[in-house]
Formats: C-alpha cells, structure tokens, sequence
C-alpha cells in the first residue's frame, strides 16, 4: 500500500513540476512597421550617429518592469523582454526616425556618407517605466552636437496616461514616447541646420 501512495506522489510531483512556464516576450520596436515600404536608398539621408546610450539597471533586466510606489519596483516573472532593452531601444528610434523624419541612426562608425551632415547623439535614460500614478514615464537627457556648432544638452521628461492595464499596452504606449524623444531630436537638428 505504501508503494502504491509514494507511486502516486512520485507521479503527482513529475506532473507539477513538468509544467513548462508561461513567458510573454515583447518587443519596443515594431517589425511590421515598415514592411509595406520597398527597398529604398537612405544613403542621402541626414544622419544621426547614437554615440551612446546609457540606461537604469532596472531596464538591462530580462523582465519588464512596473513601479509599485515612490520607492518600489516590481519585475514580471512572465513579462520579459524579447531581446536585450537597448538594442531593441536603437531600433525602436532608428524605426520612427525613418518612418517619420526620413533620417537614418547609425550605431556604429561605419557605414557613413561624408556628403551628408552628422549629428552625434549621446542618451541617458534615467527612468522609462509605468507607474502607480497610472502614467508612463521617459525621462533623461540627450546631448546634440554637429560640426561647428556647440553641443545642445538637453533634459527631457515625457509621459502618457495608462488607460488600460497590461504590458502589451504599455509598450504599445512606449513606442509614442519614443517618437517623442526622435521628435524633439529632429527639431533640434532642423533647428541647427
């Protein structure tokens, strides 16, 4: 009898612990975005050179996060990111600078067209998170420079209502602040020209 109970244990401990875990993985930037445009030269577009970008540690974690208060800050065990967070930020802002600027981000020291102007971009983001205000938050700085002309730091703060819950909404609603933050870098690089 007693066989037959550790049996049945045995079995019914394999069977909970053979449940694979359920992983949510989300992506900032969006494939899709620009999968209707063909081909195209971009080689005459100005560009911008993303020198460096630095982030909290909160946002090289695998899981996203969500703050829980003033001081508190929770990561989803099930909420992950699909890739490493400033990799897919890049791509994220070299998206909606192409998509809604037509200007190209470079990450690296090729690929460069000296007939075109440069502008050096250096970000530090300091928070990009929702919050238990019901808000999303990007804030940090940037600094602008181009040849000739001083550089322009400049520290930012935007955010947006969360008016529904969940991750996938909040990323929806962190691509918009993205391309806020491109935003207010085009303008000042027209600004420059």
């Amino acid at each position: 009898m007693n066989k037959w109970i550790a049996g049945i244990a045995v079995l019914w401990l394999a069977g909970c612990s053979s449940k694979p875990i359920g992983l949510n993985y989300y992506l900032l930037h969006e494939p899709t975005l620009t999968t209707d445009a063909p081909s195209t030269d971009i080689s005459d577009q100005p560009t911008l050179f993303l020198r460096s970008l630095s982030t909290p540690d909160y946002l090289r974690q695998r899981n996203l996060s969500l703050q829980l208060s003033d001081s508190e800050i929770h990561f989803a065990p099930k909420h992950v990111w699909a890739e490493p967070f400033d990799r897919d930020f890049k791509m994220a802002i070299s998206e909606s600078l192409s998509v809604n600027h037509k200007m190209r981000l470079r990450v690296q020291s090729r690929w460069t067209n000296p007939a075109q102007p440069e502008y050096i971009l250096d970000i530090q983001l300091d928070d990009f998170i929702p919050t238990y205000h019901g808000k999303l938050i990007l804030k940090g700085k940037f600094r602008l420079e181009s040849d000739g002309s001083l550089p322009q730091i400049v520290q930012f703060n935007y955010w947006l209502p969360l008016n529904k819950d969940g991750f996938a909404f909040s990323v929806s609603q962190m691509r918009l602040l993205v391309d806020e933050l491109t935003n207010d870098v085009v303008t000042r690089v027209e600004a420059s020209r």
